[in-house]
């Protein structure tokens, strides 16, 4: 960590400004906010289970919310078919 807090707030202002400029550069922050918090409660659940098992795991990449989508349908499918065995 630099030792003049000036230095750090700016590196911390630079960080922000391209976590936010990111979707600001596309145009779509509305949408990148409604993909990271979905409205369907099963897609909702499937991300806080993937943010759960995963501190790598970003909701606000697509390619997270993909793989993290694949992974719970893969698994609710198993489950559906241990507990029909049942």
């Amino acid at each position: 960590m630099p030792s003049n807090p000036f230095m750090m707030w700016g590196m911390v202002t630079v960080m922000v400004l391209i976590v936010v400029t990111g979707p600001l550069i596309r145009g779509d922050i509305l949408g990148s906010l409604r993909a990271a918090y979905p409205a369907d409660p099963t897609k909702r659940e499937a991300l806080d289970r993937c943010g759960a098992m995963d501190a790598d795991f970003s909701r606000f990449l697509q390619k997270d919310r993909d793989v993290c989508y694949q992974a719970m349908r893969h698994t609710t499918g198993q489950m559906q078919r241990v507990s029909a065995h049942d």
